[in-house]
């Protein structure tokens, strides 16, 4: 088990503490924001280095989908109280203290309930913890492995609050409510973490839009996001297409917006580092079955456990995505992303990332060397039609 140290105390931020406590906040109308906003606006652009002899590690992950949208609801086991929180797809980072926020309103109101246990050490399961933690509670965290063995290491790292959530069939009215208030919470939490060591971000995209471009899958189908973010939550700054003047690449078609990314590593090390300064605990433990969750010792139990749903609780509605990246040697120098023909690049302080790929039903998480040479040459392709 580990337990918080005296001399821990030095080493962490106290800022981050207060990160999520949301209070109140104005949303400007999407016609009143400037519609120009970016983050830079040089023309020219550093360069990525693309090479295979670059590629410092790649790696596959497992997204945790539910056809029918996250599972976050209370379930009465044996004499424990059981809340799930898992299951959100390509969205969990995004909308992770929005959900934990959803989660927590769950625990019940008994004046008796000191301590709660949180099962899971991924991105939910540390953001449930602390929201706990704030609540008052004694949070230990049950977990079967810690940063780097964990799905949310393996992440994208970016704001993606309706990627591979739900499908679209399954949405109904009080999806989209629980949604809008994820979604408002964890936007404006992030938005609070900006400045403490770039843990959150703010980046330039560019989006390259070309004749070989990947078409959505269902093109007569609207996309996750055009039905679950309505105008009055379509705060996020726009993009617009640039000029051949404003262009940085020798391609007709670019769009400029700006967007948030997480960096991952520094990310979820505050997270563990603010939650076991605030007095939290974390035991090593492998869960199999219902009755494993039962004979813990905490009454209320926050399930945060991703695709370990799947087996512990039975649930056959839950099933891998997988998604592959690649990651080049860092360069300090980049301050932008851009995509293409489905391929994106984010440089993070962990190394430049190539992605762009999921397989739904996956569970292989064997690199295939043909998805990596795809991104090396896309990247290589975007870096030749760049200016000076």
């Amino acid at each position: 088990m580990i337990h918080p140290r005296r001399d821990f105390i030095k080493k962490v931020s106290i800022a981050a503490l207060g990160a999520g406590c949301m209070g109140s906040h104005t949303i400007s109308a999407a016609g009143e924001r400037d519609a120009g906003f970016y983050i830079g606006n040089r023309v020219r652009l550093p360069r990525v280095k693309v090479s295979s002899s670059r590629v410092i590690k790649e790696t596959v992950g497992l997204r945790p989908f539910r056809r029918s949208g996250p599972r976050i609801e209370i379930q009465e086991l044996g004499n424990k109280t059981l809340i799930h929180n898992y299951g959100h797809g390509g969205s969990g980072w995004s909308l992770s203290w929005g959900s934990a926020m959803l989660a927590c309103e769950m625990v019940p109101a008994d004046p008796g309930l000191s301590k709660v246990a949180v099962m899971g050490c991924g991105v939910l399961g540390l953001s449930t913890a602390r929201t706990l933690q704030r609540k008052g509670y004694e949070v230990t965290i049950y977990t079967k492995d810690l940063y780097p063995n964990v799905t949310s290491a393996m992440a994208t790292g970016t704001w993606s609050p309706s990627h591979k959530l739900i499908d679209p069939d399954q949405i109904t009215d009080a999806f989209q409510e629980k949604f809008k208030r994820a979604y408002y919470h964890s936007y404006h939490t992030y938005q609070r973490l900006l400045g403490l060591n770039q843990v959150v971000d703010w980046m330039d995209n560019y989006s390259i839009r070309t004749d070989d471009r990947v078409s959505r899958p269902n093109p007569g189908q609207p996309a996750i996001k055009d039905l679950l973010i309505t105008r009055e939550m379509d705060f996020y700054p726009k993009g617009e297409s640039l000029s051949r003047r404003e262009n940085p690449f020798r391609f007709k078609n670019v769009t400029k917006s700006p967007t948030n990314i997480f960096n991952i590593p520094s990310y979820l090390k505050m997270l563990k580092d603010d939650f076991l300064l605030a007095g939290g605990k974390i035991d090593i433990h492998e869960f199999h079955r219902p009755e494993d969750v039962d004979a813990l010792p905490e009454k209320c139990i926050v399930n945060c456990t991703g695709l370990g749903a799947k087996k512990i609780f039975g649930d056959d509605d839950l099933l891998p995505v997988s998604g592959q990246l690649c990651f080049l040697i860092p360069q300090p120098e980049l301050s932008y992303r851009a995509n293409m023909s489905g391929v994106y690049f984010i440089p993070r302080r962990d190394g430049i990332m190539l992605g762009g790929n999921h397989i739904e039903g996956n569970w292989d998480t064997s690199p295939d060397p043909a998805v990596k040479d795809k991104f090396l040459t896309t990247v290589e392709d975007m870096m030749e039609k760049l200016k000076g």
